[in-house]
């Protein structure tokens, strides 16, 4: 859709770092871009496999087989290719890269390097920092469980690692089970209270220069390996009031997402992501680019093209079908 290549300060075409390449939310990122700003961009990925085994190196300029984000090797790998490849963006994806790039942001060898983190994201991606932050905002969350408190035998919790992403380890436990758990164990999780349906997944888009914002909320339908497979996507006065809160707060400039459920018959935010999700494809496929509006606004580009607020009544049914891809054919 972009007629001319987009360019940076330096008059040359933008180019943009996405980590996890493998990830489900690093392919939509990609898709997206590639999509909408064409050859405009250059796009390097990055990603533990071998490009072979990364689907997004298809549509992507570049690869780097990165080593493990844990790995003491990887902030220095990182900082490596930023240099390189002369990266102008760089889009982390998984908790430790979202806090390496709110470190690398205060480098001086990378001023000219737009970092889709900050402090604050990062601080973010410790659930136990995100819920209580919100809590100070006003925003309702699921009661936490306190060892110190007395509770019915028979009450059962949702516990996750706090550092944890995409439900992996996510499950309900027994107060018994909680019981058991040494005080080192339970540090490590995220206990809170079981709350009701519907479970709700908000695509928040804002402008923090423009105090100005889209939130799109996908009811999930059905999830499999904790992504969204089939959403109905709708508009709610209260959730969007949420985002604004989050967005503003937060000096959003782009889009995130978070997880609501109802407890007390009010919505819950349930978990925070500084960053968009594998599922947020789904709002996309509606009509509602929010990953190429954040490009757009961060660039200081008109994003108006890729979001509108739905009207009174309007949403979209938006079902996940699996796709096939040859990446190499060895004889």
């Amino acid at each position: 859709m972009t007629e001319t290549p987009m360019q940076s300060d330096h008059g040359r075409t933008v180019t943009v770092l996405v980590g996890a390449g493998g990830s489900g939310t690093a392919f939509a990122i990609v898709s997206r871009l590639r999509s909408s700003f064409g050859s405009g961009l250059r796009i390097v990925t990055m990603d533990v496999n071998e490009a072979h085994l990364v689907t997004a190196s298809l549509l992507a300029d570049g690869f780097c087989q990165a080593p493990y984000a844990h790995e003491e090797t990887f902030s220095g790998f990182v900082a490596d290719v930023l240099l390189r490849e002369s990266v102008d963006v760089y889009i982390p994806i998984l908790n430790e890269e979202i806090r390496l790039a709110a470190r690398l942001a205060e480098d001086p060898r990378f001023s000219q390097v737009d970092f889709w983190s900050s402090a604050l994201h990062a601080a973010c991606t410790d659930k136990g920092f995100a819920a209580d932050w919100l809590s100070g905002l006003g925003v309702d969350t699921p009661e936490r469980y306190s060892p110190a408190r007395a509770y019915a035998d028979s009450s059962r919790w949702f516990a996750k690692p706090l550092d944890g992403y995409g439900s992996h380890d996510a499950r309900q436990v027994t107060m018994q089970e909680l019981q058991k758990m040494t005080a080192a164990e339970r540090d490590q999780l995220m206990v809170q209270a079981l709350c009701d349906g519907p479970e709700v997944t908000v695509d928040s888009f804002w402008d923090a220069n423009a105090n100005l914002g889209y939130a799109y909320c996908r009811e999930r339908l059905e999830v499999k390996a904790g992504v969204c497979t089939r959403a109905r996507v709708f508009s709610d006065p209260a959730l969007s009031g949420i985002a604004a809160v989050i967005g503003r707060s937060l000096g959003q400039r782009g889009t995130i997402c978070f997880q609501v459920m109802k407890t007390g018959g009010r919505w819950a935010v349930t978990d925070l992501n500084p960053r968009s999700g594998a599922g947020t494809a789904l709002t996309c496929a509606a009509g509602f680019d929010v990953l190429s509006a954040a490009f757009a606004c961060r660039q200081g580009a008109d994003y108006s093209r890729y979001v509108r607020p739905l009207a009174e009544g309007e949403e979209f049914h938006v079902t996940r079908q699996y796709a096939e891809f040859v990446m190499r054919h060895s004889r």
